[in-house]
């Protein structure tokens, strides 16, 4: 049967099976978004954000399209969120703007990021946000779902026990098995192999490092060089780590009062976070610990860290602006130490090294990399991921949160454990996985795809903007203003404009422009076509011609702008410059 790929849920399998609808996180890093259907019950895990790849210029988040949950507004009963990293909740505020969520369940940090969130849009009474404790279960609809612990990056983390009329769900979340955490708190397994005792219909497991052979490192094993180098440091210390990772930022904050040393937090997300944590509970330091930027410059150099966003390499961030010299209160002072505890997210790899030569430049001591000891992950490396599969036993297996290839390796992992190949569902964000007890198929696709958001936060950038903007950068752009009247005969111009042209070798700019307009005029000489033609039917064929123009004689795509205006009139026409030449 051949299915519409945006067909309508209704029209999509039986109305009594389960339905799982991935809107985001599927062959890709970020905007994690899972919808679960059953009937007339919706709800969704997890609404997050990802950032802009290089190619998606003047982009500063990028979300999921949800015209999904638009069109199933009265169904959506709750959010249910795992964890507090923007991966997961940053899409939130975005999702209150067009759909009304009545409830959101999730861990006291979590909820605690989240209004903060929601307070910067105006968004606070829009919904009704409800904390959960470790192994506490929540009746939403015909869904029972129970909360429990989970090791990952930030505390409060949790997996999911979904039961539904037709089987039980486990969505791991973002985890990792650490059983040595910073903060004490185990995954708790025994809640998991309950769950399996009772039989698993589907386990939907983060696939992030399927990649990596072993075990992922406890996050103690980061304590121990952090304080190696806290104690080696002959100047200032500036270290920089996900906002969102309490872990991380809980022992720095440590060593920091281990070796007598005061502690500048710069971004905003960071500081936010830290006072979330601090309030709840999930960090403790003395009230004299933190101080302003401003006072640094005051200080004794090896009495000061700096803890700072930047440790993907934005440009704006403030580690980027030491490494360029150009933060106007803090500089690079040869023999500062920069430990970089974070691994490249997919895609920033250049910007992180473009970072670290300019710190080496400026004189810094660096420490970053993988094998520095500085960093371990939050995911589930290969023999975790075996682990989690064998405590669940699952009858169906779904990757999620990962690039296609890790998706890929992560259902020959659960085929290695013994799950039937036919029961592996490598899915695409949109698609929707039909369950029954005994069965599951993808049975067709809703709308998904992505929404472009500029750094205000509210407007959308649509596609071609982008496009646009990569071909200003990579070719330039040419401006043309053409008038023509009824019988395509040029009335006035053309008038060209260039920037950002790449020129041939030895070609004058004024010699090239007069070359373009003769070459316009002469493609307006195509009577038999352009007759025929008027309005945008006219401009796109235009566009088009001159596109090809430049195709065929430069090997390039400029951003090419066409003004043109037809009139009515018997002026006479302006002759071709070939023509005129004669």
């Amino acid at each position: 049967m051949v299915i519409d790929t945006s067909a309508p849920l209704q029209n999509l399998g039986a109305p009594a099976s389960l339905k799982i609808v991935p809107l985001g996180g599927l062959g890709e890093i970020g905007k994690n978004t899972m919808a679960i259907i059953y009937g007339n019950d919706l709800i969704l895990v997890d609404a997050g954000l990802a950032f802009p790849s290089e190619d998606m210029l003047g982009v500063d988040i990028v979300l999921p399209d949800i015209s999904f949950l638009k069109e199933h507004q009265a169904k959506l009963k709750a959010l249910l969120v795992t964890h507090g990293h923007e991966d997961h909740i940053g899409g939130i505020p975005h999702i209150l703007q067009a759909v009304d969520l009545p409830v959101i369940y999730g861990p006291a940090l979590a909820l605690g990021l989240i209004e903060e969130k929601l307070k910067e849009y105006g968004l606070e009474d829009r919904t009704i946000m409800r904390p959960v404790r470790p192994r506490q279960q929540v009746k939403i609809g015909c869904f029972t779902v129970q909360f429990i612990r989970c090791t990952h990056s930030i505390a409060d983390a949790y997996s999911l026990v979904i039961q539904t009329p037709v089987g039980t769900l486990i969505h791991t979340g973002d985890f990792k098995f650490d059983f040595t955490p910073v903060d004490g708190e185990q995954y708790d397994i025994a809640s998991l192999t309950a769950a399996a005792e009772e039989g698993i219909l589907l386990l939907m497991s983060d696939s992030t490092n399927t990649e990596r052979e072993g075990y992922t490192p406890s996050e103690r094993t980061v304590w121990r060089k952090l304080d190696e180098v806290f104690a080696n440091a002959q100047k200032r210390i500036i270290v920089t780590t996900f906002a969102s990772n309490v872990h991380r930022i809980r022992q720095i904050l440590q060593a920091a009062i281990k070796y007598d040393r005061r502690v500048c937090i710069l971004g905003r997300s960071m500081l936010n976070l830290a006072g979330i944590a601090r309030e709840l509970g999930y960090m403790t330091f003395p009230d004299g610990l933190l101080v302003r930027v401003e006072e640094i410059n005051q200080m004794p150099l090896d009495r000061v860290v700096v803890l700072t966003t930047g440790s993907q390499g934005e440009p704006l961030s403030a580690l980027s602006r030491i490494a360029r010299d150009e933060h106007k209160q803090i500089k690079i002072v040869p023999g500062d130490t920069v430990i970089i505890s974070a691994t490249p997210i997919p895609g920033n790899e250049r910007s992180i090294a473009n970072t670290i030569n300019n710190l080496f430049l400026r004189g810094a001591n660096v420490i970053y990399g993988r094998d520095a000891g500085v960093h371990v992950s939050g995911h589930a490396c290969k023999e975790e991921q075996k682990l989690m599969i064998n405590l669940c036993r699952p009858k169906f297996f779904m990757p999620i949160h990962g690039e296609l290839r890790m998706l890929v390796k992560h259902a020959d992992l659960a085929v290695e454990c013994g799950v039937a190949r036919q029961n592996t569902f490598i899915m695409e964000n949109g698609e929707v996985l039909e369950l029954f007890k005994d069965r599951g198929q993808k049975i067709g696709r809703v709308k998904s795809g992505i929404v472009l958001i500029d750094s205000n936060g509210s407007w959308e950038i649509d596609q071609q903007t982008v496009e646009e903007r990569l071909l200003l950068a990579e070719d330039g752009v040419v401006n043309i203003t053409l008038t023509v009247g009824a019988g395509k005969e040029v009335i006035a111009g053309p008038d060209i404009t260039i920037r950002g042209l790449i020129l041939p070798r030895d070609v004058l700019p004024e010699d090239f422009l007069l070359q373009l307009k003769s070459d316009v005029l002469q493609i307006l000489q195509e009577k038999t076509t352009i007759a025929k033609l008027s309005g945008e039917d006219l401009r796109s064929y235009l566009l088009g011609a001159i596109n090809k123009h430049f195709w065929e004689n430069l090997k390039s795509t400029p951003l090419v702008q066409l003004l043109l205006q037809e009139v009515k009139t018997n002026r006479p026409a302006i002759k071709s410059q070939s023509k005129a030449a004669e």
